[in-house]
């Protein structure tokens, strides 16, 4: 399995990370797992590590991905902090996700660090 999923603490969020090649279905596996560990934790912070991640899921995937976020009752109120590698064509994927979550009323925003990630969630607790 090319994801985990998990509870961190201070701020407590569940934290996801992807290694590796991530195929559309796994991608599909890991938002479904993830939307069933938010309603069972109830958390509005949540840490993406995509550092480690060899092939972004397709842009279609992605905003079905924000589309069953809002189906399954993922509140608004929901802060994720997407730690990604500097690099140009995984920023411009991962951009579209972000403005598309924006859009829609998450509190989405993109980091190159980890301390970075988890002082903003910090500040969104």
């Amino acid at each position: 399995m090319p994801y985990k999923i998990e509870t961190g603490s201070e701020p407590e969020r569940i934290e996801i990370k992807y290694t590796g090649t991530v195929s559309d279905s796994e991608y599909k596996s890991a938002i479904a797992e993830f939307i069933k560990f938010n309603s069972e934790k109830r958390c509005l912070l949540v840490l993406t590590d995509l550092r480690e991640m060899k092939v972004t899921p397709s842009i279609l995937n992605v905003y079905d991905s924000i589309n069953m976020f809002e189906k399954m009752g993922i509140d608004t109120r929901t802060s994720e902090a997407l730690i990604i590698p500097r690099n140009k064509f995984v920023e411009d994927n991962v951009k579209f996700y972000e403005n598309a979550c924006q859009n829609r009323g998450y509190n989405v925003r993109i980091f190159y660090n980890r301390e970075d990630a988890i002082t903003w969630l910090k500040r969104n607790e």
